[in-house]
C-alpha cells in the first residue's frame, strides 16, 4: 500500500509540473495512464490540473481538460474557480474558453469574498475584465441578477470592481467600468474608499 501512494504522488506531481509548463504530451500520457490523476489536487492550496493550467496561460491543457469533462467550476483551499486565477493573471484565452465552456462567473472566494470580474480589475488586465463583462450581458446572471447589479458587485469589505481598480490605478479598466454603469459610490467602509478615487482617474 505505502509503496502504491508513493507511485501515486510520483504521478501527481509529474502532472502538475506537467501542467504547468504546457507539456500537453505528458499530461495526456499520464492521464491515459491513470484517469483518477484528473481529480486530484495540490496538498494545501488544493489547486487542481485545471487551475494551474488557468493560471499559468496553458490554453491547450485547458481545452484538454474541459474537453475530458473537468467541472470548469472546481474550488481550490479558498474557494477560487479556475476562471478567477485565469482573471487574476491575465490569460485572456483561458478566460474566454471557460467561460465558452458554462464557468460560472457569479461565484465569490472565501479570501476577499470576490468575483472574476473584481480580480480582473483589481489587477488591471482590461481585456478580461471586457470578456466577463460580455458573458455577463448574455448570460443567465442578466436575467437573475441584473446586468447592473453585477457590474456594482461588492466584496467582503464592500469594495466593487470600480473601486478596486480605481485604487490600484487601472485607468483603463476604470473607463471600461464606468462605460458598462459602474456607480461611483460614497464609499466602502472596509477600504475607507471615496468616489473621489474613482472619478480622479475616469478623467
Amino acid at each position: 500500500m505505502g509503496q502504491g501512494l508513493s507511485c501515486r504522488t510520483t504521478h501527481e506531481n509529474g502532472l502538475f509540473t506537467a501542467v504547468q509548463f504546457g507539456d500537453s504530451d505528458t499530461v495526456q500520457t499520464l492521464l491515459e495512464r491513470d484517469q483518477t490523476l484528473i481529480h486530484q489536487t495540490t496538498v494545501y492550496d488544493r489547486h487542481s490540473a485545471l487551475h494551474i493550467a488557468a493560471a499559468n496561460g496553458q490554453i491547450e491543457i485547458v481545452s484538454m481538460l474541459l474537453n475530458r469533462s473537468v467541472n470548469p467550476d472546481l474550488l481550490n483551499r479558498y474557494k477560487q474557480t479556475p476562471l478567477m486565477l485565469a482573471a487574476m493573471h491575465g490569460r485572456i484565452s483561458c478566460v474566454q474558453k471557460l467561460i465558452q465552456t458554462g464557468a460560472n462567473i457569479l461565484m465569490f472566494d472565501s479570501l476577499n469574498g470576490r468575483t472574476c470580474l473584481h480580480y480582473a480589475a483589481y489587477y488591471g488586465h482590461s481585456d478580461c475584465l471586457q470578456a466577463i463583462l460580455s458573458a455577463a450581458q448574455s448570460s443567465r446572471v442578466a436575467a437573475s441578477w441584473g446586468f447592473t447589479r453585477f457590474v456594482n458587485i461588492r466584496d467582503g469589505k464592500g469594495a466593487t470592481p470600480l473601486h478596486l481598480a480605481a485604487r490600484q490605478r487601472r485607468p483603463e479598466c476604470v473607463h471600461i467600468l464606468l462605460d458598462n454603469g459602474a456607480l461611483v459610490c460614497a464609499s466602502t467602509g472596509g477600504y475607507g474608499f471615496t468616489g473621489k478615487h474613482s472619478t480622479s482617474l475616469s478623467c
